[in-house]
């Protein structure tokens, strides 16, 4: 009877031992292609903003003992524009279309020569207030990736860069004891 019992339990153990041993091999984790699809979709990396200008730099020394508030009146000098190289395709409108909605930036596609702007600045009294009409622009580079069929990604290359006007106008401005330059 032990020899029945003990004889059962091993055939018992060996046939749960070769379910479990089979059982990874019969897995429905197994991935196949149809797992990811190999869409096709872009990405936009912006980079660190640069700065230009777009009219001079006006500025006075604040005359009072007391703070004031000090107007310039600015004409823009230069006419920019948003600029997009092209190297797996797509068209200037195309660039600004997917920075703008893969990021917060709205873009602007150019400035003209001889617009007016008023800046207004809090100057303290007996020093020197400036001001310079400026543009920020940034760096987008638009990437074309593809997912593939083991749920990774790869890189197809770039579609283009842009360099797109972020703010305009973008005043400079500094205060100080004596004459200054604008910063940014």
């Amino acid at each position: 009877m032990h020899m029945s019992v003990r004889g059962g339990a091993i055939v018992g153990s060996l046939t749960l031992g070769l379910g479990l041993l089979l059982a990874p091999s019969a897995s429905a984790d197994a991935r196949g292609p149809e797992a990811c699809p190999p869409d096709v979709w872009n990405k936009v990396v912006s980079f660190a903003p640069t700065y230009e200008s777009i009219g001079n730099t006006a500025g006075k020394r604040n005359a009072s003992s007391t703070t004031a508030i000090l107007r310039y009146d600015l004409t823009t000098t230069t006419t920019k524009q948003t600029t997009w190289g092209v190297e797996l395709g797509g068209s200037l409108s195309f660039g600004i279309a997917e920075v703008e909605a893969k990021t917060s930036y709205e873009i602007t596609n150019s400035t003209a020569k001889g617009v007016g702007f008023a800046n207004t600045m809090n100057v303290p009294g007996g020093k020197y207030g400036y001001t310079t009409p400026k543009i920020e622009r940034r760096k987008f580079v638009v990437e074309r990736w593809q997912d593939t069929a083991s749920c990774g990604a790869r890189k197809l290359g770039n579609v283009g860069t842009l360099w797109g006007i972020t703010a305009y106008p973008f005043y400079s401005e500094c205060v100080a004891s004596s004459a200054c330059t604008p910063k940014p």
